[in-house]
């Protein structure tokens, strides 16, 4: 059955969007990532998510509030990386060389973070998922936070219309009637 003509792209809804969709650029944020707060003591893969995202279109939408979510969800994937070989990332015969200080508190991170992570793998991908969402990196995530990624010479933020009631139009046929040159 047919549902009639596709919609026009420029048209204009009468009933548009009160708040502004934000548009990032399609080629993502330019520059360094910035340092990672000093409570979360990142490792191999949550450096190298650390450097990824801070790559993406929606880390040109992040506030500088994002940035422990971040440092949390970067810290995420060392655990799973940790949870699926934990004693791969850990050179034990590298750590017999050292200070026994320095191999007491590189035992005590990798068991510290085993034993946080006992909980098996469902509960760490569960709360990836949950944070790429509020971080706007799943098309849900996107369309909640009402951003819109565009090509790169397009991303121009919307402007915003307020809606007008009756009273405000009336008003204003009032004023354009008063105008002497339109």
């Amino acid at each position: 059955m047919p549902r009639g003509p596709a919609p026009q792209k420029n048209k204009r809804r009468t009933n548009a969007d009160a708040i502004p969709k934000t548009q990032l650029p399609a080629g993502g944020r330019k520059g360094r990532p910035p340092k990672v707060p000093e409570a979360y003591n990142l490792r191999k893969a949550g450096k190298a998510w650390w450097r990824w995202a801070w790559g993406t279109p929606q880390a040109c939408g992040w506030d500088p509030g994002a940035l422990y979510v971040l440092a949390r969800r970067a810290q995420l994937e060392d655990d799973l990386a940790l949870q699926d070989s934990p004693f791969e990332s850990t050179d034990f015969a590298a750590l017999l060389g050292r200070d026994e200080d320095e191999v007491t508190r590189e035992l005590a991170f990798v068991v510290g973070r085993l034993a946080s992570m006992a909980g098996g793998r469902n509960p760490i991908l569960r709360e990836m998922r949950e944070l790429d969402k509020v971080l706007g990196l799943t098309p849900k995530g996107l369309i909640d936070l009402r951003w819109e990624i565009v090509k790169n010479d397009e991303a121009k933020p919307e402007k915003a219309s307020a809606p007008q009631t009756p009273a405000a139009k009336k008003a204003a046929d009032r004023k354009d009637r008063l105008r002497l040159v339109s």
